[in-house]
């Protein structure tokens, strides 16, 4: 580790000493390595594998998408796909919302946060999106939604004139997450609300499940450039001129994870891998109590993955200082 390239990436809050490497294996195969800091965790991608130009206005969805194989998935299948998980999303920040908001998704992809959003019915609704056949279906299925398809160092917002600013899984794509945060920073009004959800660097099938399982094959790839915890995701929040706490979110449940330890790779689409598998019918009470029983057992293990902040995600909510 370099002190030039803390700069780069704006952590040169950071000490360069405290940084040590970590040899990786990629999704795709390539052996590599990571950056990590010591006290907090976070890593950094080598920027040899580093991915420039404009490779999130076509080709991202051409390699990273709801198959796990990264086969091609349309903006309508993806929409449908993630419903669920969506809502969950929303409602973490809802109720920051208002007849009268102003809100500005940065990343807001096939729109399915968009979706609730509009339903709810706010005043004033941006999204940034540099996908191209993302933004434009967003922008066909909403037409009281403004989106920007651009990067959001691109979009030409007014400063100070959002009440809140969300972002689900797009600072970890970032070569300088700091750059990022001002620029929303720089968006919100006084006492604005931002709402960042990136992958977690300590998710529980990294740091807590036998290697065994080949997680670890899986969860780096050339796409995400850093990997937060919730240490450093914190701690760039505060540099950043923000106020506030951070949260474990499981995305991928229980069920899902058991199949990582039987089958040591992941299901074949997100669908499957969010699915709650209930095994009966529900036509007697005995049927009924064992579904209960695989409700029940989910949300128990939600619960507890979130205690230790080991979710595959993890939250920052707070307001502009």
């Amino acid at each position: 580790m370099n002190k030039e390239l803390l700069k780069v990436v704006g952590l040169e809050h950071f000490k360069d000493s405290d940084f040590s490497e970590k040899e990786v294996i990629l999704r795709s195969g390539k052996k590599t390595k990571v950056w990590v800091h010591g006290p907090t965790g976070h890593g950094i991608l080598d920027p040899e594998n580093w991915i420039e130009g404009d490779y999130y206005e076509e080709e991202y969805r051409e390699e990273f998408s709801g198959d796990s194989k990264g086969k091609n998935i349309e903006s309508e299948k993806h929409f449908k796909m993630f419903r669920d998980l969506n809502k969950r999303q929303f409602e973490q920040f809802s109720e920051h919302l208002g007849s009268e908001t102003s809100l500005l998704e940065i990343g807001c992809s096939f729109g399915g946060v968009v979706d609730y959003v509009a339903d709810f019915g706010i005043r004033n609704h941006h999204a940034v999106e540099p996908n191209k056949k993302d933004a434009l279906y967003v922008e066909k299925k909403y037409p009281s939604v403004k989106v920007h398809n651009s990067l959001l160092e691109d979009a030409g917002l007014e400063r100070d004139s959002f009440d809140i600013a969300v972002s689900f899984e797009v600072l970890e794509h970032t070569v300088s997450p700091k750059d990022f945060l001002l620029k929303a920073g720089e968006c919100l009004k006084d006492n604005g609300v931002i709402h960042i959800e990136v992958p977690n660097h300590y998710d529980v099938l990294l740091s807590c499940f036998k290697e065994e399982i080949n997680y670890n094959t899986f969860y780096y790839h050339r796409a995400h450039l850093h990997y937060f915890t919730p240490d450093s995701l914190k701690s760039l929040c505060e540099e950043c001129g923000f106020s506030g706490n951070v949260s474990s979110f499981l995305i991928y449940p229980f069920f899902n994870h058991v199949y990582w330890l039987q089958n040591k790779g992941p299901q074949p689409t997100a669908t499957q891998a969010l699915s709650l598998p209930l095994p009966t019918e529900e036509k007697t009470e005995a049927q009924k109590q064992i579904n209960d029983f695989f409700r029940n057992a989910e949300k128990e293990y939600e619960n507890l993955i979130n205690l230790h902040k080991v979710g595959d995600c993890i939250v920052f909510q707070g307001v502009k200082k």
